[in-house]
């Protein structure tokens, strides 16, 4: 039994609501590995996404209520051994949430994100490529994962985005110069990867890896895994140093999608984003600071 159930019992809970309270922060800290987020950068803004993520699942507000309460319980337990402020205190849902847009980074922010990362080895180099993708095309840490190589389209200058659960499927243009590095990554950078995936170092596992042949996946982690979800944990630390208001890639897209709408049409940008519906893209349409702070007020989920 670790240190959290142990509190949960001195609170006078019942074993099978520990358990219970237990499994609900495993779901919430598996959605954090999978947006990147660090336990001492959640925010109640952070909170609310996965209120919403959980609702766009299917889970009614009862359900969503019990694991609010139990993120509660973990923080108040966290609060008592590391000090870490509760985000989720006093958040209990009426009804539907759906997230705002907030603590968005200005077009030149962007740029400076990318211009500011320095390639120094392979593993920046990827990064970088990485990067450019959710800047300048919008992707989704979950888009991330799943790109092929072939999904890269170098003669045509574009990039296809396969159709995910929450998403569209779309083809997006590439920039001039992501065509001059993606051309390099897939014929230098990522053979070069492949290459040494299945090398002999101290905490892998070479017979769990595939064969290079059978790696479709356009980014692949330095050690040959298909999962990136470490990579971009640090891949974040390094862009937080860049710039301190980066939070991670969702923060990103948001942003990209708000700059989009400065130029284009609802309907193109929809298509852009891949959002099935174009409600999800009108909600991106409030660029002015005060309006976003009212809407996130009206939005806000206490008793």
């Amino acid at each position: 039994m670790n240190s959290f159930e142990l509190y949960l019992e001195k609170e006078g809970l019942k074993p099978n609501t520990v358990q219970q309270h237990r499994r609900y922060v495993e779901g919430f800290k598996g959605w954090m590995s999978s947006e990147s987020l660090a336990i001492t950068a959640i925010s109640y803004s952070d909170v609310l996404d996965y209120a919403d993520h959980l609702q766009k699942e299917g889970c009614s507000t009862g359900y969503v209520n019990r694991v609010l309460l139990s993120i509660r319980y973990y923080f108040s337990w966290l609060q008592q051994s590391s000090g870490v402020h509760n985000p989720a205190a006093g958040i209990r849902l009426k009804g539907a949430v759906r997230g705002i847009p907030h603590g968005l980074l200005e077009k030149a922010e962007l740029d400076g994100l990318y211009e500011g990362y320095v390639v120094k080895d392979d593993r920046s180099q990827r990064n970088k490529v990485m990067l450019s993708l959710l800047i300048y095309q919008g992707i989704t840490n979950e888009e991330m994962h799943h790109l092929k190589a072939d999904h890269i389209q170098l003669k045509e200058g574009k990039i296809r985005i396969a159709a995910m659960g929450g998403s569209n499927s779309r083809t997006l243009k590439l920039e001039a110069f992501q065509i001059m590095e993606l051309h390099e990554y897939l014929t230098v950078t990522r053979v070069k990867i492949l290459a040494g995936s299945t090398d002999n170092r101290p905490g892998r596992k070479p017979e769990m890896m595939k064969p290079a042949a059978q790696i479709s996946q356009l980014f692949i982690s330095m050690n040959g895994s298909e999962n990136l979800k470490n990579s971009l944990l640090h891949f974040n630390y390094a862009l937080r140093k860049l710039n301190p208001k980066y939070k991670n890639a969702a923060q990103i897209r948001q942003s990209v999608i708000t700059e989009w709408l400065k130029e284009k049409d609802l309907r193109t940008v929809q298509y852009m984003a891949g959002h099935k519906y174009v409600s999800s893209t009108e909600r991106y349409q409030t660029t002015n600071l005060e309006d976003l702070k009212e809407a996130l007020n009206k939005h806000h989920p206490l008793k």
